[in-house]
């Protein structure tokens, strides 16, 4: 399911049906979505009812990525996100503070972050209303800005690496 927070419709069906369950939150850009990804929703689901996620919006990506991202716009990103099993619902956010929103209007009891947050929990949004916990990161997968820098390295986007390529 596909959330609007800004609908108050979307917002109450949702509390409806899971008024008795353990919501957990993520968020993140979930550009150029992977198998990490998957990995990381998976591990966030076995620690909750109902798995919710924020994905970035285009502008958020821009700020906190840079200008040459998101490669992928923000309503094919959160339909992807919203495709994975252990997803239960997902919502396009504007800002952190939407997260905080989702959050309070989810009545989420987890917070789950990666562990690029240890040592910075203080800076997640909304750990004054659910508990937070730390995801560890498996190492032998990478992230889409990895991803990206292992594609411009072999110049395999610029043509670099032969014309035999497919894809």
């Amino acid at each position: 399911m596909i959330l609007d927070l800004c609908n108050p419709a979307d917002v109450e069906i949702f509390q409806r049906g899971t008024a008795s369950a353990i919501v957990g939150i993520t968020s993140g850009c979930f550009d150029l979505t992977h198998n990490y990804h998957l990995n990381y929703f998976l591990r966030c689901r076995r620690l909750c009812d109902i798995l919710i996620v924020g994905v970035d919006s285009d502008d958020l990506v821009r700020k906190t990525k840079g200008e040459n991202r998101p490669i992928v716009s923000e309503n094919e990103r959160v339909a992807m996100v919203n495709a994975f099993v252990p997803v239960h619902a997902a919502f396009v956010m504007g800002s952190v503070e939407d997260f905080r929103r989702a959050v309070i209007a989810f009545k989420a009891k987890k917070i789950f972050k990666n562990q690029d947050f240890m040592g910075r929990e203080n800076e997640v949004v909304g750990i004054e209303e659910a508990d937070l916990v730390i995801v560890p990161d498996i190492n032998v997968l990478n992230s889409t800005s990895q991803i990206i820098e292992e594609v411009i390295k072999k110049g395999i986007a610029t043509g670099e690496a032969g014309s035999n390529a497919q894809g």
